[in-house]
């Protein structure tokens, strides 16, 4: 005779069983035959159960097991060992776990995800666990401050689509990865101690998405040949690289590019046949940036270039045609707009975010742009020389968000903000010595005005107080005022 106990049970949840030591199966008396603890359990969660040193071993359709908040490392390998229709293993904050069980997979063939978390004594992965994975889909491994290299035989498993490592800070190694042509997503993040990234990285032909991020030993990335796939690079705070990979320029589906806070590399790139990027983002780049065959970049819809000291000119714009958002902004040595901002010839006819300024310091004026009539968002950037406001800007009626940032030279907003009839959001920022709004007769011409925000503007500031500053009666009837993030309605 035969039974079964929680027969219909797909999921079980133990948490917060502080005291709880064992559980064990059920042993089955001579009279009654064998008994079947959770027939159907699919899914499994252990959590904060700190004494807890052994568990059931033998669940015969559990799918997904998560072990979280333990105290010891015992139950991984007490449940594991036994399994054998695992698709998912979670690991997370297992104190004194120091190293993975030896054989702990060796039973799931089927293991498509297997995570592994805040595990603070971790120093190690035993180099059979890839070869029990040969299923596995899904790799990350994060917040394991003492984990120093990644086992061998990365490379085997062939069937791996998404591999992310985070917060490691004392990994130096990840195993080569030749052979994972099924990788779509390649991240590492925050391993400063990291010197180089995996040999056969540019063989991953299925590569859709590579993220190097806060890895500061990094000085190049070893792609050399095309990766046909490739469709996002973002690279950022990575203070030892000092040039892009040379095999850039075969990446011809590239959509988005993005360098961020490299402050030692050199963005020299040929741009020629980069037909399909959609978005280009510089942001805090010391080294020289030379952006040539821009123009041919026809599908981009997004470019961003600023905090870049060494930019000195922009390319033509004339022919991005679909560019929808375009941000130039505090580039020191710049002392002009784009031609396509100047032009009279105005192609930019689907540009509707517009940020620009913080060019050259001796510049006594605004460089003048083009009137564009369907922009929507605009964000101006000054600089201590000007003391007024580019005119052309009170001929964009569609403007539903303004910024003004940074003109200390500014000490009133001009009458002619009365044309912005379309706004909604008047932002005002660091600019130390403004003191007026437009007349009150002026402000009530924006009768779409919902929301004004004064930041680090301290006359202005004052001179907005509640009820008792003298420009307050101009925005008394705007439903949301903000000042230094303050709500003042």
């Amino acid at each position: 005779m035969s039974g079964y106990l929680f027969h219909e049970l797909k999921r079980l949840t133990i948490d917060k069983a502080r005291y709880l030591i064992e559980w064990t199966e059920i042993a089955a008396l001579p009279t009654e035959g064998t008994i079947v603890l959770f027939p159907r359990l699919e899914e499994l969660l252990l959590r904060n159960c700190d004494q807890l040193t052994s568990a059931p071993t033998r669940f015969p359709c559990l799918q997904k097991l998560e072990i979280e908040s333990m105290d010891s490392g015992m139950p991984i390998s007490n449940i594991s060992t036994h399994l054998t229709t695992l698709t998912c293993l979670i690991i997370k904050k297992i104190r004194r776990l120091t190293c993975l069980p030896e054989g702990m997979l060796k039973s799931n063939k089927n293991l498509s995800y297997l995570e592994i978390k805040d595990c603070p004594e971790l120093t190690c992965i035993v180099d059979d666990v890839y070869g029990c994975c040969a299923s596995l889909e899904e790799l990350r491994i994060s917040k394991c401050p003492n984990l120093r290299t990644l086992p061998d035989g990365l490379h085997t498993l062939l069937s791996l689509r998404k591999f992310i490592i985070d917060n490691c800070k004392s990994l130096e190694c990840i195993p080569v990865t030749y052979g994972l042509t099924s990788l779509c997503e390649f991240s590492v993040w925050f391993c400063p101690q990291l010197p180089s990234l995996p040999e056969g990285l540019e063989y991953c032909t299925s590569l859709q998405m590579l993220t190097i991020r806060k890895c500061s030993k990094i000085s190049s990335i070893p792609i050399t040949q095309g990766l046909p796939f490739l469709r996002e690079i973002k690279i950022s705070w990575c203070a030892q690289l000092s040039s892009l990979p040379s095999g850039l320029e075969y990446c011809t589906s590239l959509q988005k590019l993005t360098i961020e806070y490299c402050t030692s590399v050199e963005f020299v790139q040929t741009l020629h046949g980069f037909t399909s990027l959609r978005q280009l983002s510089l942001y805090r780049i010391s080294g020289k940036i030379l952006l040539s065959a821009l123009e041919s970049c026809t599908s981009l819809e997004i470019l961003s270039i600023s905090y870049c000291p060494n930019l000195e000119t922009i390319p033509r714009l004339d022919s991005l045609t679909h560019l929808r958002k375009l941000a130039i902004y505090e580039c020191e040595v710049l002392k002009s707009v784009p031609s396509a901002l100047a032009s009279s010839h105005y192609s930019l006819t689907r540009l509707i975010k517009l940020e620009v300024g913080g060019f050259w310091k001796e510049l006594d004026s605004f460089p003048a742009f083009h009137v564009i009539p369907q922009l929507e968002e605009l964000t101006l950037y000054g600089w201590p020389k000007l003391n007024s406001l580019p005119e052309q800007v009170q001929h964009f009626t569609s403007l539903t968000y303004l910024e003004i940032y940074s003109f200390d030279g500014l000490e009133a907003l001009p009458e002619w903000l009365r044309n912005l009839t379309s706004l909604e959001c008047l932002f005002i920022s660091m600019s130390k010595n403004l003191m007026y709004l437009p007349t009150i007769e002026a402000m009530q011409c924006l009768t779409k005005l919902q929301h004004i925000h004064i930041y680090h503007c301290p006359l202005l500031k004052e001179r907005c107080i509640k009820d008792i500053g003298p420009e307050w009666h101009k925005i008394s009837h705007i439903s949301t005022i903000r000042v230094d993030r303050v709500k003042w309605s």
